[in-house]
């Protein structure tokens, strides 16, 4: 949220969709919901900006749809994921990924995105505003993300290495 306000000063039309929820489907009211949601309307009111907060999105009806609609999917998440799943669906449908470098996200994005550390709001904040002055680079890290996904997430192309590592074990 905070990267998002200090990339307003260059991109004043910049629009920020919050997606999900607490925990799989589940709508409550934390603590640190609210706090994100009074730092939106401290970030609205004093930017006059649009934030969004779209709830729980289901899986495979919602979900790509609103990837293939951002022009840069972030997860500044602060746990060390062991795989960042959100990542990897977001580069699938071709979105620009700025992720974070923890866990098993350098891993996943490898290439076919940027990664920062979540807690420095400038590096955050100065790759959204390069991606968002880019439009040739957002298309190139799509199309490199999209590549990645398919060449590396691919159940297919999981299923074939997964054999090949079985029968070399047997040979």
């Amino acid at each position: 949220m905070r990267a998002y306000e200090q990339t307003l000063g260059a991109h004043p039309d910049a629009k920020l969709v919050i997606g999900g929820s607490v925990t799989f489907g589940v709508e409550r009211e934390t603590p640190y919901i609210r706090e994100v949601r009074e730092l939106a309307e401290t970030i609205k009111r004093k930017h006059g900006t649009e934030i969004q907060f779209t709830g729980s999105l289901h899986h495979d009806r919602e979900l790509p749809a609103w990837f293939q609609r951002a022009t840069i999917f972030s997860c500044p998440s602060l746990f060390h994921e062991p795989f960042g799943l959100v990542n990897a669906e977001a580069m699938a449908c071709a979105t620009p990924v700025v992720g974070t470098n923890r866990g098993g996200v350098p891993e996943v994005v490898n290439g076919g995105g940027i990664t920062v550390d979540p807690e420095n709001c400038q590096q955050f904040a100065a790759e959204l505003s390069r991606l968002l002055c880019s439009p040739e680079l957002c298309r190139r890290m799509g199309v490199e993300g999209l590549e990645r996904s398919r060449n590396v997430f691919n159940w297919r192309v999981i299923a074939q290495e997964w054999k090949a590592l079985l029968q070399s074990m047997c040979a």
